[in-house]
């Protein structure tokens, strides 16, 4: 299904992730970037956080059952056109079912592994756990920390990873690696700001641009020049540890 309303096709977009209550990255932040983009996002949350800039001081693994149910749902309303994952489930058989759902619908899947924050301890402990996702997915967008821990599962990962914040001297690369070589790399200034929700902006707005039609390397690109808008377009206000993005 479709909506036309005020002359402008709406297409939408799913989001299985988690909750961050400051809005600067989770959910919250692929939402909005759907939004950016001119996608309708709904959502299904795998994790509700306590935390804020200093860090993540709880995490709740949302019940697997309720998660079907949502998914389904969702499902029977709404043609959803691609699928942005972020924190997977602690659960091996949630992911499972969680993977089986979206590999019946064929359409564009963006992983971002986030298995742990940027303050905080892991949020996944075995890699294995979330292997029935990176199985359906389009393009994975860990970066170089995620990258490290989860070389062995990618390894078996045909399709596209990019690994994102390769430090080079002053400067930071991003690579596009199809099958572990490399096609495709961006380089951009290393920035000394802290900007919450990078990793959820990238990935989400990479998905945008795959649904859109464009080929991997190019949605690449245009993701990696979002991002460059994304940073600039950042505050800071009282004692936040983050910056935190306008858009």
């Amino acid at each position: 299904m479709i909506i036309h309303h005020g002359g402008a096709w709406l297409e939408f977009l799913l989001s299985i992730a988690g909750f961050d209550p400051t809005g600067g990255a989770g959910i919250l932040r692929d939402i909005r970037t759907f939004n950016y983009f001119g996608f309708y996002g709904t959502a299904v949350i795998t994790a509700n956080t306590a935390q804020n800039t200093k860090g993540v001081k709880k995490i709740s693994f949302v019940d697997g059952k309720l998660i079907e149910e949502q998914l389904r749902l969702i499902a029977e309303e709404f043609n959803i056109k691609g699928v942005k994952i972020g924190i997977p489930h602690i659960d091996y058989s949630v992911n499972r079912k969680i993977a089986d759902f979206i590999g019946r619908l064929k359409i564009p899947v963006v992983f971002d592994p986030v298995i742990s924050p940027t303050f905080g301890k892991r949020f996944i402990e075995k890699p294995e756990t979330i292997l029935p996702l990176i199985e359906v997915s389009t393009v994975i967008t860990p970066n170089f920390k995620e990258f490290e821990i989860l070389k062995p599962p990618l390894k078996r990962h045909r399709n596209f990873t990019v690994v994102k914040g390769i430090l080079k001297g002053n400067l930071v690369e991003d690579h596009l690696l199809k099958a572990g070589n490399v096609v495709s790399k961006v380089l951009h200034k290393k920035d000394n700001l802290t900007v919450r929700g990078t990793g959820c902006a990238f990935s989400s707005a990479l998905l945008c641009f795959l649904v859109k039609g464009y080929p991997v390397e190019t949605a690449f690109k245009e993701a990696a020049g979002f991002l460059e808008t994304f940073r600039r377009e950042s505050f800071i206000s009282g004692s936040m540890k983050q910056w935190f993005s306008k858009l």
